[in-house]
């Protein structure tokens, strides 16, 4: 059966790339600890207040507390830091932190946008082009995205193409869009890529060339992008440019399902810390004992041997056990791969809330890797259900404070 091949059209979550961006957008970020950052934002110094805001908003050094990152952003728009308005505006876009509230996160973002800033005259555009606070406005956006792609800004490039492509905003232009696409597509741009992909397929402003865009879904597939995933899947279902094979079609729409290939089936995969030694599978004995004695560093161990070599539930449970046991004791990997369990229901009851607050805990003990892993996991949660998760965290950072 023919299936229908899917486009990427414009941001799908505007305010999650809003933060999600940011961290990358910034230039020159303070270093030092956190209490010398308190003290210069006490001082008044507006740098140290938006460091501090990230800080909090990633959970760098201190536990993730989007709340507590919102006060100080709406500090940071006092100074007239058009970074904070730029992020203040996205958290009130997506409700994490404060109460939702579009128009004021578009009047943010709009204000943010004097500064000139390629990345914030994007985010402005992805809101205009969604109507996400305001009426939509393509025409405008298209024009904001022009000048950020003026100025080099990657991704608004890409959604400028799109635009052309569509037909939204702007006269449709297939060419124009080839010409916009390629350039990020070559330098490794998903999104970019899936779209040069479908333009070959249906032979819109270029010849018709299906073995081309089979080798455009697969770069773009290969970087965990499920719509590619899944064009690519039908390449294989139906035979256009690659011979017939509906078992790595099925394998592409699975994997697509699961979010990305490095999302959520991937991140399942056990986490450890490349601080301790690996175990040792002859020492699961030696293990036992020490963890029924209480050791935090066994527990783990012997968790992660469990959750590894996994053959039923019950491996799930007892790891899952082990790894409670070592979490409380504050061991950040045990508490990842707890988190971990919890996001895929295995071993546990399947609550998003406890495997974000797990995950968000092992980040601020200083797990190497586990903020991008927790964030990865996020994308299925709703604002509501990861502000209640920073809450969770919070009332087990307390308890073990005390």
């Amino acid at each position: 059966m023919m299936r229908r091949f899917f486009q990427i059209a414009a941001l799908l979550s505007l305010a999650l790339s809003v933060l999600a961006a940011q961290a990358a957008a910034q230039t020159g970020a303070r270093t030092g600890s956190l209490q010398q950052l308190s003290d210069a934002a006490k001082a008044g110094d507006a740098d140290a207040v938006f460091e501090l805001a990230e800080r909090f908003r990633r959970g760098q050094g201190v536990l993730q507390n989007y709340a507590r990152a919102a006060d100080l952003y709406v500090a940071g728009v006092q100074f007239g830091d058009a970074r904070a308005m730029n992020t203040l505006g996205g958290l009130y876009i997506s409700g994490l932190g404060v109460p939702q509230d579009a128009t004021k996160g578009f009047e943010l973002l709009q204000a943010a946008v004097r500064s000139g800033e390629a990345k914030f005259l994007h985010d402005l555009a992805s809101v205009l082009q969604q109507g996400i606070g305001t009426e939509p406005d393509p025409a405008r956006a298209a024009a904001l995205y022009q000048r950020a792609s003026d100025l080099g800004w990657t991704e608004a490039t890409v959604s400028l193409g799109v635009l052309y492509q569509d037909g939204i905003g702007v006269e449709a232009d297939i060419a124009r869009a080839v010409v916009l696409y390629t350039g990020p597509a070559e330098a490794g741009h998903p999104r970019a890529q899936n779209n040069l992909g479908l333009i070959h397929v249906r032979g819109e402003g270029v010849p018709q060339d299906y073995e081309a865009a089979v080798e455009w879904f697969a770069r773009a597939a290969g970087q965990g992008l499920p719509v590619a995933m899944r064009n690519l899947g039908v390449m294989y279902e139906n035979g256009f440019g690659v011979e017939v094979n509906e078992e790595e079609a099925k394998r592409l729409y699975r994997l697509a399902g699961q979010g990305s290939a490095d999302g959520a089936g991937a991140a399942l995969a056990p986490v450890f810390d490349p601080r301790l030694a690996p175990p040792d599978p002859a020492q699961a004995e030696d293990y036992l004992a020490a963890a029924r004695a209480g050791d935090p560093v066994a527990q783990f161990l012997l968790g992660y041997l469990l959750v590894s070599g996994a053959q039923s539930a019950a491996d799930y449970r007892q790891a899952a056990q082990f790894f409670q046991a070592a979490a409380e004791k504050g061991l950040p990997a045990a508490m990842a791969n707890l988190g971990l369990l919890a996001f895929s229901g295995r071993g546990v009851l399947q609550d998003y809330v406890e495997g974000y607050s797990w995950l968000t805990l092992a980040a601020a003990a200083g797990l190497p890797g586990a903020i991008d892993l927790r964030d990865a996991l996020a994308g299925d949660m709703t604002a509501g259900q990861i502000n209640a998760a920073n809450v969770a965290a919070q009332a087990v950072w307390a308890k073990h404070a005390k």
